[in-house]
């Protein structure tokens, strides 16, 4: 079995794409299969670091407002569809798989060109542009939400799965905390970063410094390292063992074990993998998405009191006494990670997996 798998730009794109070349390879040891990304994502790395081989088209993202950049973003796709569809002749792949991202678009346009089965995987409730635009045309549109087929064309051909993930969230072996350490909090505002989540975890670390029983490890977003890392630095907390600053966190499973709680953005793929686990998490959603989606997600997991739902504006007047209420009541943090868990696709790889085999005989 050949696959190309497309995908880039976020971790929301990136590891599901992942997760569906880990399927892959569990069930077809021998599949060969080659990622299509931007040059401008984090694809490359975690790619690479997961063992995978890449190519990279030199595409970016439409601006939401009308601008000039938007017809080099038009322009740079046109290019880039040609370079993918070069790309595709020389593998020949037996099945092209999106999930979302700057490549995923020229690259599944080139492959339906080439008669190549498609498929695209949508973790929102909200299909994304490229979704819309492709899915009367691709062989399969796998969808987390139910409720995102009302968004497209009746003639899609849709299959409700679930979000897949790597198989390091079955069974991971938690990160150790520092030594005289009782608690931890982990915190992260996306794979690119958040500047108002940074602000608020640099305001809260500054007052854990006095609590050394608290391990606190906040990812910045690559984007936002550096100044973070400099703030960071100027109040003196590098200087404290229990507060722990990365760009970004490759090992993610491993630290959402050991968390009691979790702070994170309230996307589709970061819910799946906090169900996954049963994490106790406060969801603090973007309100720079399309269709308010991640509000949406976070507030339907804190009506079933599976989370905590607090609105960046919030943050400063709510974020403290949350984290105070979940770390001293143990039995609300547990109820909270048996509500979350059902929110967890458990089948979802499998599902995937007999689809794959079905479109790959369509070849």
């Amino acid at each position: 079995m050949r696959v190309v798998i497309t995908c880039g730009g976020t971790g929301g794109h990136i590891v599901p794409a992942l997760a569906i070349a880990d399927i892959i390879r569990e069930n077809e040891p021998h599949a060969e299969i080659l990622f299509v990304g931007g040059k401008n994502g984090m694809e490359k790395e975690l790619v690479t670091r997961a063992g995978y081989e890449i190519r990279l088209l030199d595409v970016q993202g439409l601006s939401r407002r009308i601008s000039f950049s938007n017809f080099r973003a038009v322009a740079r796709a046109i290019r880039a569809s040609g370079e993918a569809r070069r790309i595709l002749k020389s593998f020949r792949p037996d099945l092209v798989i999106g999930t979302g991202g700057y490549a995923c678009y020229p690259t599944l346009r080139a492959a339906i060109s080439l008669r190549i089965p498609t498929a695209v995987h949508e973790s929102n409730a909200v299909p994304g542009l490229a979704v819309k635009l492709l899915a009367p045309r691709l062989d399969r549109v796998w969808l987390n939400f139910e409720k995102a087929r009302e968004a497209l064309p009746k003639r899609s051909r849709t299959l409700v799965v679930g979000n897949p993930l790597p198989r390091g969230y079955r069974t991971p072996t938690p990160v150790a905390m520092p030594e005289g350490c009782e608690k931890m909090l982990l915190s992260f505002g996306g794979s690119l970063g958040a500047e108002r989540i940074n602000r608020a975890m640099l305001s809260l670390m500054k007052s854990e410094a006095a609590h050394p029983q608290i391990y606190h490890v906040h990812a910045t977003g690559k984007r936002e390292y550096d100044k973070m890392h400099a703030d960071f630095c100027a109040a003196g907390l590098d200087a404290c063992k229990n507060l722990c600053l990365l760009p970004f966190i490759t090992e993610m499973p491993r630290y959402m074990a050991a968390a009691d709680v979790v702070i994170s953005r309230a996307g589709a793929m970061s819910v799946s993998e906090l169900a996954a686990l049963g994490c106790a998490a406060i969801l603090v959603p973007s309100p720079n998405v399309t269709g308010n989606h991640q509000y949406k997600n976070a507030a339907a997991l804190s009506e079933m009191g599976a989370a905590v739902l607090i609105r960046e504006e919030e943050l400063e007047k709510e974020l403290a006494p949350a984290i105070l209420t979940l770390f001293s009541d143990g039995e609300r943090r547990r109820q909270m990670s048996r509500n979350i868990r059902e929110f967890y696709h458990a089948h979802a790889n499998k599902r995937i997996w007999r689809d794959i085999l079905l479109l790959k005989k369509r070849k």
